[in-house]
């Protein structure tokens, strides 16, 4: 998994879901398992960006940041 380094993504920056059942995964790809679902919208914090299969971008999660495992595909959510 390729990282983005902080400075360069503009992390951390906020993000809101726009779909209502979002996997929360334990890495940044759909080959990682899903730790959880988000149902529901809503404004979180995006801490890290990093490259992964199955979408274009994905954002760790502030609340996830010690055990790096809350990962969310950055193509359901619109940067604010």
């Amino acid at each position: 998994v390729a990282v983005s380094p902080a400075p360069a993504d503009g992390c951390p920056f906020l993000v809101r879901v726009s779909i209502n059942d979002l996997n929360i995964r334990k890495g940044a790809g759909t080959n990682y398992a899903r730790t959880g679902k988000y149902t529901g919208k809503g404004v979180f914090t995006i801490i890290e960006v990093a490259d992964g299969p199955g979408a274009i971008k994905w954002g760790l999660l502030k609340s996830y940041a010690d055990k790096r495992n809350g990962w969310i595909s950055l193509d359901y959510a619109e940067r604010l």
